[in-house]
């Protein structure tokens, strides 16, 4: 099966925003600097870089989904390989993390909500912690994999019927979940946050599903929309009076079909740094988090100006490449072991 190089840069570009988005978030949660001064680097009137990275990546992760499926669909095997190569790495870095925080506290439970009932720890055993805790249920989370590696889950447990309901009838199933996207958006009934709701998100995850399954290219006409929407999003010179969520979604898909006219020349080269970060995209985003929570808080007495900020997200850069490699080779050791363990 053709490697879609697109794909790759797009899932490159969306963790860039998010690493960069927490980076300059914690320098204000660090009490370093004030909101006024960091909000503009990761924020404007119509759209804010983490919000877009995250569409971008419910998008890509329904695309690749479905183009890497095709035709050829074994539900078993499909689970497996799925829920090995996501669970695995996350328990590695949780219980790294746990054993951390334990050293460093000199406790093993200060760091969680003292009501947190014992059996709530199979929601960090499936994964979501992090996501049911948005909707004020405590949990174990230790915030690894952020609400939206939940969210991804419960996607790829439904992705069987996802599939099974595009593939009967495209058309009606594009239309029925705009349909269901629209109403949520503007009449919405639920307390928890708009942009962690699994079916506001889950249509980010169609959407990428319909480009995979369809046809990841587009029609040259489109760039002469695409690429001025995602100018104008990024510059900013009015604030559009539509809903803030449907802004991102409009910045997310015109940005995939922006980036996706690049597929030519990504074909043509050869881009070892491309292909090692796409690889590793997954562990640099268990670990990133952590690392910055740990290095920006501690920075605080060496920072002097911006020129100390500038080595300071290059140190958390380092050390967010070393844990992830790191990361990479313990999962991939763990994995192989229990595929061979599985397969006998």
């Amino acid at each position: 099966m053709k490697r879609i190089r697109y794909f790759d840069l797009l899932r490159c570009i969306s963790f860039c925003f998010i690493i960069f988005y927490h980076m300059i978030s914690q320098l204000y949660f660090s009490r370093l600097f004030p909101l006024d001064k960091v909000l503009p680097f990761y924020e404007n009137d119509n759209m804010n870089i983490a919000m877009l990275g995250v569409a971008v990546f419910f998008i890509l992760s329904g695309a690749g989904l479905a183009y890497s499926t095709g035709e050829n669909f074994d539900i078993r095997r499909f689970y497996k390989k799925r829920f090995i190569r996501i669970l695995i790495p996350f328990y590695i870095t949780y219980i790294s993390y746990f054993i951390y925080k334990a050293g460093t506290t000199g406790s093993f439970t200060s760091f969680f909500p003292p009501e947190t009932s014992a059996w709530k720890i199979i929601f960090t055993f499936f994964g979501m912690d992090e996501w049911i805790s948005q909707h004020g249920i405590h949990t174990f989370s230790l915030g690894i994999g952020e609400w939206f590696l939940g969210a991804l889950i419960i996607l790829y447990l439904l992705f069987p019927l996802l599939r099974f309901l595009m593939k009967k009838n495209p058309c009606l199933f594009f239309i029925g979940s705009t349909c269901i996207y629209l109403l949520l958006l503007f009449y919405y009934p639920f307390h928890t946050p708009v942009h962690v709701n699994l079916l506001i998100k889950g249509y980010d995850f169609v959407l990428g599903m319909l480009l995979g399954y369809t046809n990841h290219k587009f029609r040259p006409q489109w760039a002469f929309l695409s690429v001025p929407l995602v100018i104008f999003f990024f510059v900013s010179p009015f604030r559009l009076g539509i809903h803030y969520e449907l802004k991102v979604e409009i910045l997310a898909v015109a940005f995939c079909i922006s980036i996706s006219y690049l597929e030519p020349i990504l074909q043509k080269k050869e881009l070892k740094l491309l292909d090692l970060l796409s690889r590793y995209s997954y562990e640099i985003f268990l670990v990133h988090h952590i690392i910055i929570y740990i290095l920006t808080p501690a920075s605080i007495p060496y920072l002097r100006g911006s020129w100390s900020v500038s080595i300071l997200f290059a140190v958390e850069l380092v050390f967010i490449a070393f844990f992830a490699f790191i990361l990479k080779w313990i999962s991939g050791r763990c994995i192989a072991f229990l595929s061979r363990r599985t397969a006998t």
